[in-house]
């Protein structure tokens, strides 16, 4: 009879234990954070798509007398933000805070039946006005791999376009779930961005190749092309501490 009762009282704590787990383990699963994560993970990316309009003046060097190609042609650079690798803490005075991984750059979109090449010759040209367009349209998609790569390293307005849209999905999901969030702090880490070569262009004597007005190519004196870049604003050092002035 005594053993019978103690099996009988074993088996009761044993299934209190059990059942504190089970609903401990419930209670975090379903947890806002958690359904939070759960959500991310289930959107996965973030894109961004930067339209810009590439113009520049080349003259290639040819048989005969050198002709002048005005280049245009629109393109779109394309970015994503990876959600998967996402996290999520929420600290006790209501800020979450988000670290993302960095942006990364893929594939841009040339349309080539939009581009305008309009070459001018000469009769001294000993090259036909299709084949000097085509060698230019063939630069276009490297270009633009050039130009994405461009773009995520300088533009700072990039890493700000994809935090706010963050900021918003976070908005509406927290709100949806009733969390209180006093702010939300975004780190989206940069790295270093190996942007793909430039191809060779031929531009012509004294011009810039543009991007949306930016220029990011121009020809030298000597000839040769060299790209642009944004000046980097210096570091400033901390300011020394001025010891107080002790009272008389």
């Amino acid at each position: 009879m005594l053993k019978n009762i103690v099996a009988l009282l074993m088996a009761v704590v044993l299934g209190a234990i059990g059942y504190a787990w089970w609903d401990h383990r419930k209670d975090a699963e379903e947890s806002p954070l958690n359904v939070m994560v759960m959500q991310m993970r289930t959107r996965a990316i973030i894109q961004h798509e930067r339209q810009v309009t590439v113009w520049y003046k080349a003259c290639p060097e040819v048989p005969g007398v050198n002709p002048q190609v005005m280049v245009i042609w629109p393109a779109k650079l394309n970015y994503a933000l990876d959600l998967a690798e996402t996290r999520l803490s929420l600290g006790a005075d209501g800020v979450l805070h988000v670290t993302t991984p960095p942006i990364r750059a893929d594939d841009p979109t040339v349309p080539s039946d939009v581009g305008e090449y309009l070459a001018q010759t000469s009769f001294w040209t000993l090259d036909s006005e299709q084949a000097i367009v085509m060698r230019e349209m063939q630069k276009a998609t490297p270009l633009a791999r050039h130009l994405t790569g461009y773009f995520l390293r300088n533009d700072v307005g990039l890493s700000d376009h994809f935090k706010e849209e963050l900021e918003t999905y976070l908005r509406g999901m927290t709100g949806a779930l009733g969390v209180r969030v006093t702010r939300i702090e975004i780190d989206i880490p940069r790295q270093e961005v190996v942007i793909p070569p430039r191809p060779a262009l031929t531009l012509c004597e004294g011009s810039v190749a543009l991007a949306n007005g930016f220029g990011f190519a121009r020809r030298q004196p000597d000839g040769t092309v060299i790209g642009i870049y944004p000046k980097k604003a210096p570091v400033t050092p901390p300011a020394e501490a001025v010891p107080a002035t002790p009272m008389q």
